[in-house]
């Protein structure tokens, strides 16, 4: 048996009934990663022995009976702008290249706590901004994984780990796991808290995750807030609203068509799919999107832009500059705004369950110079709704494309509940070429 094959629901019910150890299903991932890290770089560092150290503690924990939670024993892998105790923490800048955190962010706390076993640090972009990281897509390695998460996306598609964290403020979940053809979820803004995790644009970053399937979703998120949600049962066909518009407009023609080919085959199914009219303020949310993310960043890197400017990457040294000489009165105007798109899209969406639209506006692009564009998720993280993206198809290059989710705050079990019937009707995608 291949153990990095598994998902998490099979290897969390094999660990229970005794068939697999943790330290096994560690020693598989290692070893897998040991093979295909020179070929893909999702990792910064991979913090083996530590890990080994628990799993021989969940080892004995499961043997004695003793299983905290569903991840434990799961190997798990976290982005480098997650704090991490004793183990060094870069933000993907040469800035940090040095810094070894005190203490754990919350999440990373937590997992410790439900018995998941910690591999290492997933690389990043910049300051989980734009300037790329060096991973490669598994599906093609001349071509972007998307960012910020790229390390994480790639890690997840690549079967080095089953459950991987990733941060939002754009696009950085839902984009790369598009692109590596994988489950990506960013819950409800602040539902998983954002302590002990480096700012990008703190009333737009977005703590999640990603997977290889609904299920092992669903279930990561239950352990991390405690809950065991249930299957969302309506008793009545869900209402779902498909975008076109922007959402077509700005899309390129692959992704267009397996767009509407995913809601062909969707209309057939159970629930009820009619269009969705984005509201008029929607005209406007980019731009308030720049506004805030760029000022908001300005003030957090202010003072290591002053002594460490020359360490700073194209992309990130431009936002930062950019966003210290926008006004308050600007930046008050574009939050007013975000309110108003945020009750319009509230009132738009009385009568449907929920929309949906392409998770990008692309596949993944050849080389490794751009992340992709976030244009289809930044507003989604400047509401704070909760979305997720399942994997739709593969282009005529054999390159994944995905289709996202979106609910209203707070709204994961229903989001789950449909993913999971989005997934089922549209079929799996296989895996990567670099996985066979």
């Amino acid at each position: 048996m291949d153990l990095t094959s598994l998902t998490i629901t099979q290897a969390s019910e094999m660990i229970q009934s005794g068939e697999i150890k943790p330290t096994d299903l560690l020693e598989a991932h290692l070893e897998r990663i040991a093979k295909l890290e020179p070929k893909l770089e999702a990792w910064v560092t991979i913090d083996a022995e530590a890990a080994r150290t628990s799993a021989k503690q969940a080892d004995m924990e499961a043997q004695s009976g003793n299983i905290r939670s569903r991840l434990h024993g799961i190997p798990v892998g976290v982005k480098d702008i997650y704090y991490t105790k004793g183990l060094r923490t870069t933000m993907g800048s040469p800035i940090y290249k040095d810094f070894i955190p005190d203490r754990d962010s919350e999440i990373v706390a937590k997992l410790r706590r439900s018995g998941a076993i910690i591999i290492g640090k997933t690389e990043t972009t910049e300051f989980a901004f734009l300037d790329p990281a060096p991973t490669r897509n598994p599906w093609e390695v001349n071509h972007t994984p998307g960012g910020s998460s790229a390390g994480s996306a790639a890690a997840v598609s690549a079967c080095l780990a089953p459950l991987a964290f990733g941060s939002q403020t754009g696009g950085s979940i839902t984009r790369p796991a598009s692109f590596c053809g994988v489950v990506g979820v960013k819950p409800t803004y602040d539902l998983l808290s954002r302590e002990g995790v480096y700012p990008l644009a703190w009333s737009m970053d977005h703590i999640g995750y990603i997977t290889r399937n609904v299920a092992d979703a669903k279930i990561t998120l239950d352990t991390l807030t405690d809950t065991q949600t249930h299957d969302y049962e309506p008793g009545r066909p869900l209402h779902i609203g498909y975008v076109e518009g922007y959402f077509i407009d700005a899309s390129d023609g692959e992704v267009a068509t397996n767009y509407n080919e995913a809601l062909q085959r969707l209309w057939r199914g159970e629930n009820l799919l009619d269009p969705f009219e984005l509201p008029k303020s929607f005209t406007v949310v980019h731009s308030a999107i720049r506004v805030i993310m760029f000022s908001e960043s300005a003030a957090i890197h202010r003072k290591n832009f002053k002594t460490n400017i020359r360490d700073y990457r194209p992309n990130m040294r431009g936002m930062v500059a950019s966003g210290l000489m926008i006004p308050s009165s600007t930046y008050l105007q574009a939050q007013r705004i975000r309110r108003v798109f945020i009750h319009d899209m509230l009132q738009a969406m009385k009568g449907y369950d929920l929309i949906v639209t392409p998770s990008a506006p692309t596949p993944a692009l050849q080389g490794l110079e751009s992340t992709g564009d976030a244009a289809f998720n930044s507003p989604w993280s400047f509401t704070g709704f909760p979305t997720i993206t399942v994997p739709s198809g593969l282009t005529a290059r054999g390159m994944p494309l995905g289709i996202q989710l979106i609910a209203r705050h707070f709204d994961e079990p229903l989001l789950f509940s449909v993913a999971s019937w989005v997934e089922n009707k549209l079929g799996s995608i296989g895996n990567p070429p670099i996985t066979l």
